[in-house]
């Protein structure tokens, strides 16, 4: 779905009348963004110069960014599902299953991006010098993908009645957006101009 379209494809389906994509997955997007430009670092350190750890980074950010793409496609499924089971009139269980869906969905998105902020350090500190600001913005991107996760929880746990749930997303969401802070905090500290 979000995988196979094009950039102004998805764009304008944002941009429509369509109930997804929406911040959702925009914001895994922007967190696969992120992974991508921090990559990019790795791909273009030179491999003599590229330790065993920043290829372990490269592993792990193809496989948080793939994880993120499928999490834009998950996200729109789940807005959609709140839509029918609204329309649907299918009874208040079958509303707080479809809320409860698309409340856990952000929350792994932010999980996701958080993991790409957070390696994104590591990457600035043991890639290429000339292509640092890449993993700087990379790690902005990806910190701004868990902010606005973190934005869809809050408005959706207003609507959820499982106290144990909401409880459980608020704590998910609130350790990875400190953690996406500390890791571009660190960034910023490190910068040069």
């Amino acid at each position: 779905m979000t995988a196979d379209r094009s950039v102004e494809e998805f764009l304008s389906g944002v941009a429509s009348s369509q109930v997804a994509p929406s911040a959702g997955a925009v914001a895994a997007v922007t967190g696969a963004l992120g992974a991508s430009l921090c990559e990019m670092v790795c791909v273009h350190t030179p491999t003599a110069e590229t330790p065993p750890s920043l290829a372990d980074a490269r592993t792990e950010l193809t496989a948080r960014r793939e994880r993120l793409v499928e999490l834009a496609a998950a996200d729109a499924a789940a807005i959609e599902a709140v839509q029918t089971a609204f329309d649907a009139s299918g009874g208040a269980d079958h509303e707080q299953a479809a809320l409860r869906r698309a409340t856990d969905v952000p929350v792994q998105i932010a999980e996701a991006a958080r993991d790409v902020a957070d390696t994104a350090p590591a990457v600035a500190a043991q890639g290429t010098r000339n292509a640092r600001p890449d993993a700087v913005v990379g790690a902005s991107l990806a910190r701004t993908a868990v902010t606005s996760a973190g934005v869809i929880v809050r408005a959706n746990l207003g609507l959820v009645t499982d106290e144990a749930f909401a409880d459980d997303a608020r704590v998910r969401v609130e350790a990875a957006e400190r953690t996406a802070e500390t890791a571009v905090s660190a960034l910023a500290g490190g910068s040069e101009g």
